[in-house]
């Protein structure tokens, strides 16, 4: 036998012995994953009541992003007309499944919005608006349950030339439910400040503005 043939059968012998005892030839551990993009289902939005339609503001997006929420008129018998009444408009932002903008409509009119800036599914800002013009608004900064800090503004100027000026802060600080912190502007500048001091909901101490004195 030559001894080529020899060491070859050696080797083999020893490949043999090794694999057995290592439960086999070695395997290719990779293995081809393939990464599937979650859907995360669409909020639900309107009740039995409702009628829904459904929009996509981005290009190219087949899933809706935007829904308008209609009811049926009535009548004066009270019966239902064919035409429908706008009294929501509903925004998923980010496409996370929550909504993060509520628009209220009467008579398809807005009277207020309510928005949720940090996407966490809560209400952060709901602002009030009158013929158009927001009036107040209400932000939920140190509380998410209720609003603690409150803005009012008030129209200037004539038709086709109006602007919103700042009129009034309120605060809550200690998140009672109750005013005790006042701000009054007076032509873009602050005024004067009120402070309830024992929470009553009075004002204990005026406060001159710097820019009157």
């Amino acid at each position: 036998m030559k001894i080529q043939h020899i060491a070859f059968l050696v080797v083999m012998s020893w490949f043999l012995t090794t694999s057995i005892a290592c439960g086999g030839p070695a395997k290719n551990t990779k293995q081809k994953t393939t990464t599937v993009k979650k859907q995360i289902p669409e909020p639900n939005v309107g009740n039995a009541n409702e009628i829904v339609k459904k929009y996509a503001l981005r290009k190219n997006e087949k899933r809706a992003n935007l829904w308008k929420v209609f009811v049926k008129k009535n009548d004066s018998q009270g019966k239902e007309k064919a035409n429908l009444v706008l009294v929501r408009i509903e925004i998923d932002l980010n496409f996370d499944g929550k909504i993060d903008i509520k628009r209220f409509y009467k008579k398809n009119v807005k009277t207020h919005e309510m928005f949720d800036l940090d996407y966490d599914g809560k209400i952060d800002l709901i602002t009030y608006y009158s013929q158009g013009y927001p009036f107040k608004k209400a932000y939920f900064l140190h509380s998410k349950t209720k609003p603690d800090v409150f803005k009012y503004f008030e129209v200037e100027g004539k038709k086709g030339k109006k602007h919103i000026r700042l009129i009034r802060k309120e605060r809550d600080t200690n998140l009672d439910g109750k005013i005790d912190y006042w701000e009054y502007w007076e032509n873009g500048s602050l005024d004067r400040i009120g402070r309830d001091t024992d929470f009553n909901g009075k004002v204990d101490v005026w406060e001159k503005s710097s820019n009157n004195n």
